[in-house]
């Protein structure tokens, strides 16, 4: 008569214990992700409206940001008249602010800024050095990041 083989029973112990471990895992980054995605749909979070993005000239934060910006220039009446684009880099090399001035819910959520410095770009995409903007809240975030945040101060978001 043959004993049973005793490593068997270890082979299902560790299995479970080696899938339990990964279920785990799952769950905390399923949970990380969502929770992450909630904060950031909170308002709290969202640029508000009198914020600046102050590109200050000979920052010491002069990062080389690879990207550009698209943003629609609008008439007086809000009305939109042309495309043009924001490179952080030529915003920053003579200085110069978007404040934020209005938002559109429709058909994303979008923010007016008026600009007000150097130019914009260094191509034909120059919104020139005033202009009011319609900028998306992910490109807008975008500009505050390549900044160093919201605010005229220190880092960080300040709102006014």
């Amino acid at each position: 008569m043959r004993r049973p083989d005793q490593r068997e029973g270890n082979r299902d112990g560790a299995t479970l214990t080696a899938w339990l471990q990964v279920i785990a895992a799952m769950g905390i980054m399923v949970t990380g992700c969502l929770s992450t995605f909630l904060v950031l749909q909170l308002d709290e979070f969202r640029p508000q409206l009198g914020d600046i993005v102050a590109f200050r000239p000979g920052s010491p934060d002069d990062d080389l940001w690879q990207m550009t910006v698209p943003a629609t220039v609008l008439s007086a009446s809000g009305a939109q008249v042309a495309a043009c684009s924001l490179d952080p880099n030529v915003m920053a090399a003579r200085g110069g602010s978007p404040v934020g001035e209005g938002r559109r819910d429709v058909p994303s959520l979008q923010y007016q800024v008026h600009w007000a410095g150097a130019e914009t770009a260094r191509d034909a995409g120059n919104c020139g050095s005033a202009a009011n903007l319609l900028v998306a809240r992910a490109d807008l975030q975008r500009l505050a990041n390549a900044a160093g945040g919201f605010g005229v101060g220190a880092k960080g978001i300040v709102r006014n």
